[in-house]
């Protein structure tokens, strides 16, 4: 393998790293969080999306009427996963059209390939 190739291959495996790191630190604060015993209030503050947002959103719907504070937490971490997850095979799309810029296009080419987003293709 050329000094060139093995430099592309260091740096992709290190960007994968910065990528996967901040949800494996999340994971492991969660763990540690619950085995200290944390109070749930603590542990529901930790979220990227503001809790008030989701709970507006999921009042919104006509079939709900409460929602807790636990409820918005899930939907909130189960939103964050998501979108990190798309994101993460969106910039391998991108790596491999050999571009730093992430585009719609990227985004768009993820949904045929993977059998969970097959409900988004087409959107």
């Amino acid at each position: 393998m050329s000094t060139q190739q093995e430099q592309r291959a260091q740096a992709v495996a290190i960007e994968e790293e910065e990528l996967d790191s901040p949800m494996e630190d999340e994971a492991e604060e969660a763990e540690n969080g619950e085995s200290q015993g944390q109070s749930s209030s603590d542990s529901l503050a930790r979220t990227r999306l503001p809790l008030s947002r989701i709970k507006a959103l999921m009042k919104s719907d006509p079939d709900v009427g409460i929602t807790s504070q636990e409820a918005a937490f899930l939907v909130s971490k189960a939103t964050e996963m998501f979108i990190g997850t798309l994101c993460k095979l969106s910039y391998t799309k991108t790596h491999m059209a050999k571009r730093k810029t992430l585009q719609k296009k990227d985004v768009e080419a993820v949904f045929p390939d993977c059998d969970e987003y097959a409900f988004l293709d087409g959107t």
